[in-house]
């Protein structure tokens, strides 16, 4: 296998001395049903949303010396328990990421003094991300993609009144608004402020295809699109 890194929390595996054994299998997200029996012996099917995926690495390292085994693992146990944007990239695909919700460590296998190896799962939405930064929006955004749940960052000062697709919401800004979608939340000085806004999340969710927007002028957007696909 050529070489092959992934990338979490913006450290990659070689930034800890851990080099990856296979490269990992990424399966796909099943979708969940609830199942109703109705007369006539059929059966409907109502889709419950995806279940989260599991991605298992095998990872080995080596110590400089015998001494430092437990010091080095306890390094990598820090990189990948700690909190941070919780992005899992693949060298192969780099465009993309997962968002991890958990990690779990399994027991390590020491070999030898000075090497060690072990599997490490990442549970992580069903859904891969493109990896796109903040922009300013301009009067549509087109979405290749899966209804996705952007993150808006209004600048301004008052009452805005935004239309995307026939849709509108009000906000009151007050210099600056965060309106992520995703957690159904609002931010003013990083203090949630849900008061500020006058509509549905849901409205402002980027559809497949082309997204009309416009606006109260005297206000700057952007936007954080969080396209994504299966």
């Amino acid at each position: 296998m050529g070489k092959y890194d992934i990338i979490y929390n913006n450290y990659t595996n070689t930034d800890v001395n851990l080099a990856i054994i296979d490269r990992p299998s990424k399966p796909a997200p099943e979708m969940g049903y609830e199942t109703i029996k109705v007369p006539g012996g059929r059966t409907l099917y109502i889709e419950k949303g995806y279940s989260d995926v599991e991605i298992s690495i095998e990872f080995n390292f080596i110590s400089k010396d015998a001494s430092d085994w437990d010091k080095d693992f306890r390094n990598i146990k820090k990189w990948l328990l700690s909190k941070g944007d919780n992005k899992l990239k693949f060298s192969d695909d780099i465009e993309v990421y997962y968002r991890v919700n958990t990690v779990v460590i399994d027991t390590p296998e020491r070999l030898i003094r000075r090497f060690g190896k072990f599997t490490v799962t990442f549970t992580c939405d069903p859904y891969v991300y493109i990896d796109e930064d903040e922009y300013k929006l301009d009067n549509y955004v087109y979405n290749d993609y899966l209804i996705s749940k952007p993150i808006y960052r209004i600048v301004g000062d008052g009452y805005i009144t935004i239309k995307i697709n026939n849709k509108v919401i009000k906000a009151n800004v007050g210099q600056e608004l965060i309106i992520n979608t995703d957690k159904g939340l609002c931010f003013k000085e990083g203090i949630i402020n849900n008061v500020a806004l006058e509509g549905r999340y849901e409205n402002l969710y980027l559809q497949e295809g082309y997204n009309n927007f416009s606006w109260t002028d005297g206000f700057e957007i952007y936007i954080t699109p969080n396209l994504r696909c299966l």
